[in-house]
């Protein structure tokens, strides 16, 4: 985490202590980009168990997550006012997560349990470097930037609510909660040109993105005394697989 933000401080900064004269004719304030395409993202499973805010639930010990893999659209405008360099503004749409608890214990014959969903988009801001000239076909790029990511439609399954009823923890029909995050965001991606001419203005794109994105997540339930919630540290940080078409203005 402290890596990629210092990554962060150093991709602003190097563009301008690379390139302290800039000769007046690489500068272009006009030249845009406008690029579409498909997001695949893959979460990261790595999360802790659920868990009381001070004990460990006994069931619930030693459980860990799965996270559906989802695809989705993502939209994305680019400033590159000189030929190295570019600011990058990524909108990566809602993607929907189902939610498995492996190694749950409390059924006989069963080692996981339906858990619950919650859907997720993105936004991220880019500085791009680029390591070729614009005359080439291929424009290969890497940046860094910062992200936001927010969490909603989180519901948790009937059959993880029937598991809280049936135990005997929960009196009623309980709730799942998520957030959002901010964190450091890193990519690779290239641009490829299909042609000269009129085909010039159009490139394929492909890039992968990881994304920083930690926050909490809870559990609440009705009981015979009031409330009680259950958390666990959200560690998504998933990888995006991007493809799309984009079109030089």
């Amino acid at each position: 985490m402290k890596k990629l933000k210092l990554a962060v401080c150093l991709a602003f900064l190097f563009p301008f202590i690379a390139q302290a004269q800039i000769p007046v004719s690489d500068v272009d304030l006009t030249r845009f980009y406008v690029r579409v395409g498909a997001s695949f993202v893959y979460p990261d499973d790595n999360n802790t168990s659920l868990k009381y805010y001070l004990l460990q639930d006994w069931e619930l010990y030693r459980t860990r997550w799965e996270i559906e893999d989802d695809t989705t659209w993502n939209v994305s405008g680019v400033w590159r006012p000189l030929p190295y360099l570019g600011i990058e503004m990524l909108y990566i749409g809602d993607s929907d997560h189902s939610l498995l608890l492996q190694n749950f214990r409390a059924r006989p014959g069963r080692d996981n349990i339906h858990f619950g969903r919650f859907s997720a988009s993105s936004a991220n801001l880019f500085v791009n470097w680029y390591m070729t000239d614009l005359e080439c076909l291929g424009q290969p790029y890497i940046g860094v930037g910062l992200n936001y990511s927010d969490y909603y439609d989180d519901d948790l399954y009937p059959e993880f609510q029937n598991y809280l009823q049936a135990s005997g923890m929960a009196t009623g029909p309980g709730h799942f909660g998520m957030t959002h995050s901010w964190g450091a965001s890193a990519q690779l991606g290239i641009d490829w040109r299909l042609g000269r001419g009129f085909m010039r203005s159009w490139l394929i794109n492909a890039a992968v993105i990881y994304t920083d994105s930690n926050l909490d997540t809870e559990v609440t339930y009705p009981t015979t005394l009031g409330y009680e919630r259950l958390y666990s540290e959200f560690e998504t940080n998933p990888w995006t697989l991007n493809l799309g078409i984009t079109y030089e203005f």
